[in-house]
């Protein structure tokens, strides 16, 4: 495809076949278009295409790439008056975590912040890290204060360093357990881990899971964990685990993709238990291929799970770099007796779920098929997230101590 049929596709799907289709009308497609020419540069294209995506405001399930090129600015920051702290820096960069970026390309933050209000507007400014740093990978030059005020041209190539482990398990104390989790990708793996530590778990008063920087995953991949958010001998088997239904679009396009995906899931299942809902899932969007929007049925819990007298407090620390299924963990823990949510509201991204990938050849395509009912009653958390049980404001100082923690031990020490 051409980059102007690429284009026509997207507005295409956006319109007809994404689960916010009949909730959000976005930007002015003919402007979207009038934009795209077919010999303009990868760069452009791809800034063009998600300056477009920006409009519907469905931030985290909706996104455009290009397979065989890699964009890594080598830095994350985070908004803080009028500046963007770095909170994360990779080796080699003439900046580090802790420094500000004042200006891109000699514009304020806050004229940033205007000239780009597609990105920034109706969200906190705390909220918007990934968002700056699409805009920071289309500029040439940001100004950074750091020992002194110097200019740095923007790369957009930087190696990636290696990341934090996708597991931490440790004792904070002799009374405290503490697990940070920062993906629910793999079942094999989440179930290997609280095989490992449930001794360790259920022998302690207190238990901290960390859900902040978890991208998500697959909802089925923390279902193991919730047994321990359980009072004492309290039951979870069969039972609808989410509060809000939701409806799934079964247009031709979807039905086929949810397939494929489902099917890869199916081949990576750990359990019977996950196989056979793999199964169910791809025989139900078989019978309704092609029927538009239908009630999806209650996700009920796999397991026959017992709650246990310990860990008797548990908290969730989140933050708004939790999203997608760690959203959906924090959604149902956070109504169980024993769990209390310190830190920041999620992300907020589950209104419109269950990705589906349309693929170009050269460039993807993501985008939701599913739409929580939720939204009908006003209680939609587009743009705000969970709420936190007690909130803790994100500060600078958050780069150098983690606060959060602090004030959960405090917190389950009262």
């Amino acid at each position: 495809m051409t980059k102007t049929e690429i284009a026509k596709t997207i507005i295409d799907i956006c319109q007809k076949d994404a689960s916010f289709c009949r909730d959000i009308q976005g930007g002015d497609p003919r402007f979207f278009v009038s934009e795209i020419t077919d010999d303009m540069p990868d760069r452009n294209f791809l800034f063009a295409v998600d300056q477009y995506l920006a409009t519907f405001k469905v931030w985290g399930h909706l996104y455009f790439y290009k397979k065989n090129l890699r964009i890594y600015i080598g830095f994350h920051v985070r908004r803080y008056g009028n500046s963007l702290f770095v909170t994360h820096a990779e080796s080699g960069l003439p900046f580090s975590k802790g420094d500000e970026i004042v200006a891109i390309d000699g514009m304020t933050i806050e004229r940033a912040a205007e000239k780009f209000s597609v990105f920034f507007d109706c969200d906190s400014p705390d909220r918007q890290g990934e968002r700056w740093e699409i805009v920071i990978a289309n500029a040439d030059v940001i100004t950074v204060r750091s020992e002194t005020t110097f200019d740095y041209s923007v790369r957009t190539d930087v190696n990636r360093g290696i990341g934090d482990p996708s597991c931490i398990c440790k004792f904070l104390n002799e009374n405290c357990y503490y697990i940070k989790l920062t993906n629910f990708f793999d079942e094999g793996d989440i179930s290997s881990i609280v095989a490992h530590a449930a001794n360790d778990i259920t022998r302690t008063e207190n238990l901290i899971i960390d859900v902040r920087n978890n991208c998500g995953g697959s909802d089925t991949v923390f279902l193991p964990l919730l047994k321990f958010l359980l009072a004492e001998d309290d039951i979870l088997c069969g039972k609808p685990i989410f509060p809000a239904e939701d409806e799934t679009l079964y247009s031709e396009r979807n039905t086929d993709g949810r397939i494929e995906i489902y099917r890869e899931h199916l081949e990576s299942a750990a359990s019977d238990e996950v196989r056979k809902y793999f199964i169910g899932q791809i025989e139900e969007l078989k019978r309704n291929k092609g029927k538009g929007f239908l009630p999806a049925k209650p996700d009920g819990f796999l397991f026959p799970a017992r709650g246990t007298r310990c860990p008797e407090k548990v908290v969730l620390l989140t933050d708004c770099s939790c999203a997608s299924s760690a959203e959906s963990f924090v959604e149902i823990a956070s109504r169980l007796q024993k769990v209390t949510v310190i830190g920041r509201p999620t992300m907020g991204i589950n209104d419109y779920s269950n990705l589906m990938r349309f693929d170009f050849g050269e460039y993807v395509l993501h985008y939701p098929t599913s739409r929580s009912k939720a939204i009908d009653s006003g209680k939609g958390t587009r743009g705000k997230g969970l709420a936190p049980d007690v909130y803790v404001p994100w500060t600078p100082k958050h780069i150098f101590e983690d606060i959060d923690l602090s004030v959960a031990t405090h917190w389950l020490e009262q």
